[in-house]
């Protein structure tokens, strides 16, 4: 699965999600690392990624339709709980794929993760 990870996603998330072959670009490798919410969903479309980040804000459906967006994995972690985090998440990526996320907010913490998708298709 291709990502673009927020400039808050721990860079031991990024390089776990590469050593089990995902794409994960970085808003600092693309010069992006200052961009705002709002231009970090549109760059993640216009490369058909995936965001993967901590920020809460991405978790508000009403000024983030995931129906509006290609995909948003919202990763609740700290420091303390980064080890369960990525065991949820990769738990979750061996059950889902790419074609499952578009459209779709998935929220991880250490115990699960909650998919959240709109009822109805875009442009319905």
């Amino acid at each position: 699965m291709k990502f673009l990870a927020d400039h808050c996603v721990y860079g031991k998330t990024v390089r776990l999600l590469r050593a089990q072959g995902h794409e994960v670009i970085t808003l600092k490798e693309l010069g992006q690392a200052d961009a705002e919410d709002l231009q970090v969903l549109t760059l993640a479309q216009s490369l058909g990624a995936v965001l993967i980040t901590n920020d809460k804000g991405f978790g508000n459906i009403l000024t983030y339709p995931p129906e509006r967006y290609g995909g948003i994995l919202l990763l609740r972690m700290t420091a303390a709980n980064q080890q369960r985090v990525h065991q949820v998440l990769l738990n979750f990526l061996r059950q889902h794929n790419r074609e499952t996320m578009r459209h779709t907010l998935v929220v991880i913490d250490a115990r699960t993760y909650r998919i959240r998708k709109p009822n109805r298709k875009p442009n319905e």
